[in-house]
């Protein structure tokens, strides 16, 4: 059992909503996309210029990483569309731009009542490798200060995990409780088990 303590500083805007399948969703960012609170469309660049080893005069590297979400929401559903892509140019002799990794995720919701819907996301990654993720979650809210919800997610290998987590705001938008855990299908069983504090301090 693991015990955190966080404090997020968020500064104002909407966050994306949750719809790439490589990595996990947290209860937070299920209701923020079961009530429709987060960005349906968005397009980020990011570049860095780091060095490649630390006796370089300067920036030898440059790192450039380009995402683009598009959505669209029809009453109880909502489909949306997520592009990733990281490059990097000065690692090789030629000097040219060099992919790193390319994502392509499909993500969809699907409200079976007010306080209750299903979330799936399915993705393809190239990074070295090709893989395949996909994830299907069931979000409860109960009451407006607690959601819950369970996770099946799986590759082409096979069942990957089974995910449950919780939050339950204690202070509504301010200090909440949270606690999950993760089931391996090997043999491992429930392993990653957490509770946490976090408290938010909007700017």
């Amino acid at each position: 059992m693991l015990l955190l303590l966080s404090a997020p500083v968020r500064a104002g805007g909407l966050p994306d909503c949750p719809v790439a399948a490589f990595g996990d969703v947290s209860a937070t960012q299920h209701v923020a996309m079961q009530s429709g609170a987060c960005r349906l469309e968005s397009a980020r660049w990011k570049l860095e210029t780091p060095r490649a080893r630390p006796a370089d005069v300067g920036p030898s590297l440059l790192r450039a990483e380009f995402s683009s979400l598009m959505s669209v929401r029809v009453s109880s559903l909502m489909g949306a569309l997520k592009f990733d892509w990281a490059g990097l140019r000065g690692a090789t002799s030629d000097g040219n731009l060099r992919t790193e990794r390319t994502a392509v995720s499909v993500g969809g919701l699907l409200r079976l009542v007010d306080n209750l819907s299903v979330h799936t996301n399915l993705g393809l990654e190239h990074a070295g490798v090709a893989r395949s993720r996909a994830t299907v979650s069931s979000v409860w809210r109960p009451t407006k200060m607690g959601v819950l919800f369970a996770e099946w997610a799986g590759s082409d290998a096979g069942t990957e995990a089974h995910r449950v987590g919780a939050r339950w705001w204690v202070v509504p938008r301010r200090l909440s409780v949270d606690m999950g855990a993760r089931y391996l299908p090997d043999g491992a069983g429930w392993v990653d088990r957490r509770v946490g504090l976090a408290f938010s301090l909007s700017l």
